[in-house]
């Protein structure tokens, strides 16, 4: 068996992984948008500087609207 079949990266891919990550898009969201691993869209979020939440990150933010709602 060969490698795995990679896809380059558009500059539409990459503009839409910017705007996933200013609107607060988790990971998994923005990797099912961009059709992705989730690996792949992580290590290009990396090289362009943005920051996706992690899992406690996103879970935090949760509680802390729910406690707030209450």
């Amino acid at each position: 068996m060969g490698r795995p079949i990679t896809r380059k990266w558009t500059e539409e891919d990459i503009d839409r992984l910017v705007a996933l990550s200013e609107q607060g898009s988790s990971l998994i969201r923005a990797a099912g948008a961009l059709n992705r691993n989730t690996a792949s869209v992580q290590k290009m979020a990396r090289q362009l500087g943005r920051h996706f939440p992690g899992v406690r990150e996103t879970k935090a933010g949760l509680r802390a609207i729910n406690l707030h709602d209450k």
